[in-house]
This record gives structure tokens, sequence and C-alpha cells, in this order.
């Protein structure tokens, strides 16, 4: 028998070049394609409008509703004379907006924060100077500043002169995705 072989040498070539050649699969079918573009569109566009929405950063304190006498006028004002701790001193400037609650079933009034006293007061010295009594010295539980907020309202709020309030006062704004745990360090804040 001669050594001659089956398959002719082209053939075996070409049969190996195939073989080393990687087989390609078709992984995308067009319709899902167009489908996953438009799922990562609307998720960026979602991302984006809520990265824009904004919403307000306050603070709570509470205080007493003082009438006070308005210099070189005959008429009073009414105040709100709130007490923060200290540590919320950086966040307190003058022409804040505030929202003042009065009383035990609350009375809504906007404010402004018409003067921020950067000198600690001690409980006792805060009783005294407010003529605090009852439970409205149980506020004053540490040092504290006071703020003076000015209540725009009808002339009828005088008759709370005296009550406790309770008032929320706007430091600024943060984006909403800031308020879900994690993106605080992602924002950068």
């Amino acid at each position: 028998m001669s050594e001659r072989p089956v398959f002719r040498e082209s053939a075996l070539e070409r049969y190996q070049q195939r073989n080393e050649q990687g087989i390609l699969l078709r992984v995308s079918y067009p319709p899902a394609l167009i489908f996953f573009w438009i799922f990562l569109l609307i998720l960026f566009g979602v991302g984006g409008f809520a990265f824009s929405i904004q919403v307000p950063v306050v603070i709570q304190g509470q205080g007493v509703v003082i009438v006070q006498k308005v210099a070189g006028q005959s008429r009073a004002a009414v105040v709100a004379e709130l007490f923060f701790s200290p540590d919320q001193l950086t966040h307190l400037h003058t022409g804040q907006s505030a929202v003042v609650n009065i009383g035990s079933s609350p009375i809504n009034v906007s404010g402004i924060v018409e003067h921020v006293d950067t000198n600690l007061m001690s409980p006792d010295e805060a009783r005294s100077r407010f003529n605090l009594q009852g439970g409205l010295a149980q506020v004053i539980i540490g040092p504290s500043i006071t703020v003076t907020l000015s209540i725009r309202s009808a002339a009828s709020i005088q008759v709370y002169a005296g009550s406790l309030c309770n008032a929320q006062i706007q430091t600024g704004s943060q984006s909403v995705l800031s308020l879900l745990p994690g993106f605080n360090q992602f924002l950068g804040k």
C-alpha cells in the first residue's frame, strides 16, 4: 500500500485555519438593543432630573414669643426669641426665612431672622432675662445662643405673647439625591 494521504493538503490547511479562528456569536438582537438604549437614556434623564431638584435644609429651635418695643415708634412688634446650641451658630445668619409654630395647637406664621446673638447664655441667665417660668423654663437645658425672629402676621398675634414656639429656619438647600445613603460622599459634600 502506498503512503498517499487520504486528504489533500490544501483541505487540511483550510480545516486548521477554521479551527484556529474564534467563533463570533451574535449576541445582540436589534429590538433588545434598541430597548437597552431607550432604558439607558431614560435612566440618565431621571438621574439628571433628580439631581436638579433641590430640597430645603432647615434647623429647628424652640423659644418664646415676646412683644418688643420698636425704637422711635409707639407700637410694639411681636418677635420670637429662639434658643440654639452653640454649634449651630455657623448656619444662622440675618435675613434667613423661617416658619414659626406658636402654641399647643400650632398656628403657623412666617418670619425672618432679625438678629443672631453670638454671646453664649447660661440657662439661668436666659430664664431671668426673658422671664421664663413653668414649661417655658424647660426649653433651655444648656448653654445657648439666641436668635431674634421678626414675625410677619396680623395684629392678633400679640395675644400669643409669652407662648412657647417652635421654628424651622431655612439655612440652605441640597440636591434630593444627597438624601440617599452614600450619595453625600459621591456628590462631594
